[in-house]
């Protein structure tokens, strides 16, 4: 455990600075700002399907913290999308198209021959479905989201008894852990400083610990680092159930994020 704390109420925060953390990226180009600080994205109609269009400069922003979190390659400019390689057991790599640009995700689906190679989609799974060749999965359906960081300070986190939360900065990416009576890590998070926008990743509550306010409290820690660090724009991709949480910390949703990828 981090030997240095400072307490907030219930909550101490523990600090391991392995290097200064910097508000701007360190790693490729100066990536491109959004039109807008909190832009909520505008209708797109094909057919008899309506969903919320992704900020293409957003999204390559969220992508360029993602890969920093993992530790994987920058994202690069490949077949009209973005391609990060991943280089893991579990994944080889994603493409990630801010649209439904349906002749690149077409083509490159097509040519995709291994499982782990993953497409990632700005849009609904009904509108990417017809997209794929026969063989292809859709996995549960996620979601761009966005908030102001201010939305989430209205109330400070709050701990059951004998629960402790400790933070760990390491360049631009900051851990948050909540750990039982026992020492046993309740729940986790992080959260990547992007310049202007802090991107929210990675959070995390054990199964037996569900229920408790866990998640809310892992979230309203990691954003007042947020906010010490002078950002006010915020950015994460949800699951189903993350996104019911996050909608009552006031997120709002940016665009569907369709997963599709070979069958094994």
């Amino acid at each position: 455990m981090p030997s240095d704390f400072w307490k907030t109420g219930s909550i101490e925060l523990g600090y391991v600075l392995h290097s200064v953390v910097t508000p701007h990226l360190l790693r490729g180009p100066t990536l491109p700002k959004p039109h807008t600080s909190r832009h909520f994205g505008c209708r797109n109609k094909t057919g008899m399907t309506e969903w919320l269009e992704a900020d293409p400069a957003l999204i390559t922003r969220w992508a360029e913290a993602w890969a920093i979190s993992r530790d994987a390659a920058a994202p690069v400019a490949q077949d009209r999308g973005l391609y990060i390689h991943v280089g893991q057991p579990e994944q080889v790599g994603r493409y990630i198209f801010a649209s439904l640009d349906a002749e690149p995700i077409r083509d490159l689906a097509a040519r995709i021959d291994q499982p782990l190679l993953y497409l990632k989609v700005c849009a609904p799974a009904d509108s990417v479905r017809p997209l794929l060749p026969p063989g292809w999965e859709i996995a549960t359906p996620g979601y761009m989201m966005t908030a102001p960081v201010a939305a989430m300070l209205a109330s400070p986190p709050v701990l059951p008894d004998e629960f402790t939360a400790y933070l760990a900065r390491d360049g631009a990416v900051t851990f948050a852990t909540i750990t039982d009576p026992s020492g046993e890590e309740a729940a986790r998070g992080r959260i990547i400083a992007m310049g202007d926008l802090v991107v929210f990743d990675r959070i995390r509550t054990a199964d037996k610990h569900q229920r408790r306010g866990l998640g809310s409290a892992i979230m309203r820690t990691l954003a007042a680092e947020a906010d010490m660090l002078g950002i006010h724009d915020a950015m994460l991709c949800a699951t189903p159930p993350g996104r019911a949480l996050y909608e009552r910390l006031g997120w709002s949703l940016h665009s569907d994020y369709t997963t599709a990828s070979l069958a094994p």
